[in-house]
């Protein structure tokens, strides 16, 4: 076999697929920045990121498409919590990716499952956005 192989670390987030229903749930099958609904394409992303069971929390999470997740994993994208609105890194002004910037977050009907602004603040200051 002369494929390259890779062998990487990886940690087990137990509870997810929970996680993951409990916010298709929550925010109506639809991405909160896009509102794209294809149940497959969506995911769970953690606000703060997995430290274990107990950030496995609603309001520690955020339904975002995959492509959007990335971004907000890799911090290019955050929340302006005093606007509800995406805020976008320098190194994506330049892509399509535009289109997000100051687009309103949507969140859940149930107020008891908005995002915490907190971590959203924390997730933006470590950013640098």
């Amino acid at each position: 076999d002369e494929r390259a192989q890779a062998y990487r670390k990886i940690a087990l987030r137990f509870g997810q697929p929970k996680f993951r229903r409990q916010l298709l749930e929550a925010y109506g099958y639809k991405c909160a920045i896009t509102g794209y609904d294809l149940s497959d394409a969506l995911e769970a992303a953690h606000i703060v990121p997995y430290l274990g069971p107990d950030t496995n929390n609603v309001v520690n999470g955020l339904l975002l498409r995959s492509d959007i997740h990335s971004l907000f994993d890799r911090w290019l994208i955050a929340i302006d919590t005093t606007t509800m609105s995406v805020v976008i890194h320098d190194n994506v002004k330049n892509s399509r990716y535009i289109e997000l910037s100051g687009r309103v977050l949507s969140v859940p009907d149930d107020p008891r499952k908005h995002p915490d602004k907190m971590a959203l603040d924390k997730h933006r200051s470590l950013s640098g956005i």
